[in-house]
């Protein structure tokens, strides 16, 4: 065998080797991704549910839901062509002021008509909230509320209150314990303070 057919050689088994360790990889993350509802679960005494609709290579939903007596999560991923849209959204249970809706931002708004500001620097200086209802929107926003916010990962965040519930929703894709459980003691914390 000639130097040039070992170097060929060499060049293949280099490729294959990485081609190996990317599938790895890959199978190491979907497997950690797959554990993520049903530890968070575990985590908030919640039971977990997985749903899949279509096929991997056409339309297809999937739908996780954790449920308790008084959380439940639900998470839709769709797929629509080429297409993706993700969508999470949080409800806890507690007598809250009806009709409050508040967009949390770490984006500063161009126009601040609806900007709520709570007098702590640290949290007004990290994330922005708008709300039309700017007192009932302030009340809201307890110090435990606050800290809860400041720890959630998620860029933007809704929170609408309805009077017997809390639901907080976000589009990112849950790709780690935190992107989870950070929405979820947000809408545990406006339950609790607001009861």
């Amino acid at each position: 065998m000639s130097e040039y057919e070992m170097m060929q050689w060499a060049g293949l088994a280099a490729g294959a080797g990485v081609v190996g360790a990317g599938i790895y990889g890959l199978v190491r993350f979907f497997r950690k991704l797959d554990a993520i509802w049903p530890d968070t679960a575990a985590k908030y005494g919640l039971s977990f549910e997985k749903k899949h609709e279509g096929s991997a290579l056409g339309n297809s939903t999937e739908v996780l839901s954790l449920r308790g007596p008084t959380l439940e999560v639900l998470s839709m991923r769709e797929q629509l062509g080429n297409r993706r849209r993700t969508s999470t959204v949080v409800t806890a249970k507690g007598a809250t002021p009806g009709g409050t809706l508040l967009e949390v931002s770490r984006n500063r708004p161009k126009a601040a008509f609806h900007l709520v500001t709570t007098g702590d620097a640290k949290f007004d200086n990290l994330r922005f909230v708008l709300s039309e209802s700017k007192d009932r929107a302030k009340a809201l926003l307890t110090p435990p509320v606050r800290e809860a916010l400041l720890r959630c990962r998620q860029w933007e965040l809704r929170i609408a209150c309805d009077g017997s519930q809390v639901m907080v929703s976000f589009g990112d894709l849950v790709t780690d314990h935190a992107a989870l459980s950070g929405p979820i003691d947000v809408a545990l914390a406006v339950a609790r303070g607001a009861t």
